[in-house]
């Protein structure tokens, strides 16, 4: 459920709720639709297929582990999202990252509880690259796990498990695919 602001923020009467998504003030006419927040995330796999977390600095879930990536800004396209919140996250430029898919998630700060529209993305990381890492911003150190070691009750956000989830379906499929052959 998303915590709904009470008050217009402009003549400061009291709102009223239409539907799920709709926030109106019936003094001033000011309309506030409540729509999911744009989010990005990459799956980020080594060359042993081990995938990299980002140990979290910040509430909400600090110290849990999530993917590298964070909220999209304005006038910015979700490719372009991943490869900035990467840049910031871990000081890496990552080139072309293969789109995996959408995930709905539920994220509480500060009171309000969001809803981000998570934007998955996938690649691979070659060792050496590995070493240029620098953990910054939102993350406080990184590590990598292989699928079976991937601690799921120490994860941050059920959007980004539901990703893997998929992630490692499709990466299963591919496998069995090519040994089929």
């Amino acid at each position: 459920m998303i915590k709904k602001f009470k008050f217009c923020p402009f003549c400061k009467n009291k709102l009223k709720t239409f539907g799920k998504k709709l926030l109106d003030c019936p003094f001033c006419g000011f309309h506030f639709y409540l729509n999911p927040v744009p989010t990005v995330a990459l799956i980020l796999e080594n060359e042993n297929g081990k995938i990299l977390f980002g140990k979290r600095k910040f509430l909400p879930k600090k110290g849990f582990f999530d993917l590298p990536g964070g909220f999209v800004d304005f006038g910015e396209k979700a490719e372009e999202a991943v490869i900035r919140e990467v840049k910031e996250e871990l000081g890496i430029k990552i080139k072309k990252p293969k789109f995996l898919g959408t995930y709905i998630g539920f994220y509480s700060y500060k009171g309000i509880n969001y809803q981000p529209l998570c934007v998955v993305f996938f690649g691979k990381i070659k060792n050496e690259e590995i070493k240029k890492i620098k953990p910054a911003d939102d993350i406080s150190s990184i590590c990598f796990f292989k699928k079976e070691k991937i601690p799921w009750q120490k994860l941050a956000f059920p959007d980004i498990k539901s990703a893997l989830n998929d992630y490692f379906k499709e990466k299963d499929k591919k496998h069995s695919k090519k040994a089929s052959q």
